[in-house]
């Protein structure tokens, strides 16, 4: 008996000193890496680092926002070093990766672009019964297949697929037809968010081979029941938006509540299930606001984002799914604390045409 209890403590002393050695913060079930693109040092609100995508490498895409309102954008790879992108247009935006590390985006012209790894953005071309004025690349899965946005001169903005040079309108379930084609994976199934009747963002999704005459209508997922959340009494479901989904049909993105805070959650296609997490890091600004997005999911489970502070500045995180032996219920409660913590300022990562 003495020696069980000596092995016990042990395994005790073991599991404790696992949950807080190293950089990394742990939030239920997953491991979070926090960073900030090296571009200098935020100061303002509403500034820092937004990751926007991950591939099934590990590297992730995104963005530094600049006190000009400018962007430095960025892949971080997967030994956490950092390769400069799109350096000659401060006005673009990275938004998706795939596993060659091309890049989607919107340049600082308004268009839809493609960066394949060490080339030069190309604007995506789209056909002339499209009509497109102004476009957004948000996604692109393994196979090149891209979706995003864009708006036509009947004041417009559908979503697109854009499968080499085969082009597919999206269209929203209800409302005014404004779409954002956010994530593919590589069985074709996409999702993204649309403005509902009520004014207001809600998920969608749909399938590339349920399109007819090249056009497609996105199927309306249900909107989360929010839980209760520390620090925000009484706060109500206003929004979600959903961002990327890999290739088991889990899909990422977060909700925006009463308070004007946002949180994340994982949804599970199959199931219809939520699961709400947020980056153990974050903290409620001084206007009482908290934000965590996730915004990318590979086919490993990692996940990719961005999280604010008690300043409302941004910062970037990657997080891996938490490995654990079996049996070790000891080791999920210790690595569990920590998901109370809360951040700040609401810059929305997508912005729509409208």
């Amino acid at each position: 008996m003495k020696h069980r209890v000596q092995i016990m403590k042990a395994a005790m002393a073991l599991l404790v000193a696992l949950a807080w050695t190293g950089l990394e913060a742990h939030a239920g079930p997953y491991v979070f890496t926090n960073f900030d693109a090296p571009f200098g040092t935020a100061t303002n609100a509403g500034t820092g680092t937004n990751a926007n995508g991950i591939n099934n490498n590990g590297a992730a895409v995104g963005f530094y926002i600049t006190a000009n309102n400018t962007f430095d954008n960025f892949i971080r790879n997967p030994n956490g070093s950092f390769t400069t992108i799109l350096a000659n247009d401060t006005a673009a935006m990275a938004f998706g990766i795939n596993s060659s590390n091309t890049v989607v985006g919107v340049n600082g012209q308004g268009q839809a672009f493609e960066l394949k790894s060490g080339g030069t953005a190309t604007p995506l071309v789209f056909p002339t019964s499209a009509g497109a004025v102004a476009s957004m690349a948000f996604g692109i899965n393994d196979k090149g297949t891209i979706v995003g946005q864009y708006t036509n001169g009947n004041d417009q903005s559908p979503g697109f697929i854009l499968d080499g040079t085969k082009f597919t309108r999206i269209d929203a379930p209800a409302g005014p037809d404004v779409v954002n084609a956010q994530g593919i994976n590589n069985n074709g199934q996409i999702v993204g968010f649309y403005v509902g009747n009520d004014g207001n963002f809600h998920g969608f999704m749909a399938n590339e081979k349920d399109a007819k005459n090249g056009q497609l209508t996105g199927t309306p997922l249900a909107d989360p029941t929010i839980p209760n959340v520390p620090g925000e009494p009484g706060a109500t479901f206003v929004f979600s938006q959903i961002l990327g989904i890999n290739d088991q049909g889990i899909a990422v993105g977060y909700y925006g509540d009463s308070t004007t805070s946002q949180h994340g959650f994982l949804y599970n296609t199959k199931t219809g299930q939520y699961t709400f997490l947020d980056d153990p890091s974050e903290q409620f600004s001084n206007g009482g606001v908290e934000v965590t997005q996730i915004t990318g999911i590979n086919n490993a489970g990692e996940i990719t984002g961005f999280y604010s502070d008690a300043n409302g500045i941004f910062h970037g995180f990657v997080a891996s799914p938490a490995v654990t032996a079996t049996p070790e219920p000891a080791s999920l409660t210790l690595l569990g604390i920590g998901l109370v913590g809360l951040a700040g300022y609401g810059w929305r990562r997508r912005k729509l045409t409208v």
